[in-house]
């Protein structure tokens, strides 16, 4: 027994539609990419990390002098990683699905006025730095080691501002938000990525729950941004004044004269 057709109003049988026609048609599912990329990101990432340490630990073993101000190696090797980053995102977005890289993670043109977006990264800097005391937040940092020299001071200074915003923001806020939130809803796709930022930071700030706890919040404010942009320009300058005045505040208290 042969299936109904579908007819029309005046009872015209509407004829099938090619598969292939169908799946033209459909919409895409946003983001296109799905969980077995993050697999293969993560994989491509913990290669590329054990090649770089690798390499790093094989210079040091070589010429032992480039470990005396250690800075500029580490932060070297941070520019590796976010390199490797974007090397990771080629093969998945160009590779696999024939997309740009930067077009399918939001990097793209938002209404959404920058000037604001940087406004509101210093003032969550500040917000934070005033209640730091109310919850008794100790003095460590990921900055005061690596700023010794000058040189040091200055790779500091461009990573955290310009490079590290641009890496994390791609990552957290462009490739996994849209993925979660596509599973969970926007609202649980920002907290899941919120919480994945506040972890990731949880090292370089040794396990004070009071900083893993502030970067979580900042992690909520910059992907809500996303969310309500639909782009990571906004989140990424937000993100990078909210680096600079950490910056800035070094600098002060390591070059400026004090009484």
């Amino acid at each position: 027994m042969q299936p109904e057709q579908d007819v029309n109003e005046s009872g015209i049988p509407i004829p099938e539609l090619p598969s292939l026609t169908r799946v033209l048609l459909e919409p895409e599912r946003e983001p296109f990419w799905g969980y077995l990329d993050l697999l293969l990101f993560l994989g491509l990432m913990a290669a590329s990390a054990l090649f770089l340490l690798l390499l790093i630990g094989g210079l040091a073993h070589v010429q032992p002098s480039l470990m005396r101000d250690p800075a500029p190696v580490e932060l070297s090797l941070n520019f590796a990683l976010y390199a490797c980053a974007y090397l990771c995102f080629l093969v998945i977005f160009k590779l696999k699905y024939d997309r740009g890289v930067w077009e399918s993670l939001g990097w793209r043109k938002s209404s959404y006025s920058l000037l604001t977006a940087g406004f509101g990264g210093v003032l969550l800097a500040f917000a934070i730095v005033i209640v730091a005391p109310f919850v008794h937040t100790p003095k460590v940092g990921p900055f005061e080691d690596l700023a010794k020299t000058p040189l040091s001071m200055a790779l500091l200074a461009v990573t955290a501002v310009f490079v590290a915003p641009l890496f994390e923001e791609t990552v957290f806020r462009g490739f996994l938000q849209p993925l979660f939130s596509r599973t969970l809803g926007v609202v649980f796709g920002i907290l899941l990525t919120a919480l994945l930022f506040g972890g990731l930071h949880t090292f370089q700030y040794k396990f004070a729950w009071q900083y893993v706890v502030a970067i979580t919040i900042v992690g909520i404010a910059l992907g809500a941004l996303r969310a309500k942009t639909n782009s990571i320009i906004p989140g990424t300058v937000m993100h990078g004044c909210f680096n600079a005045v950490s910056v800035v505040g070094l600098v002060a208290a390591k070059y400026l004269p004090h009484k």
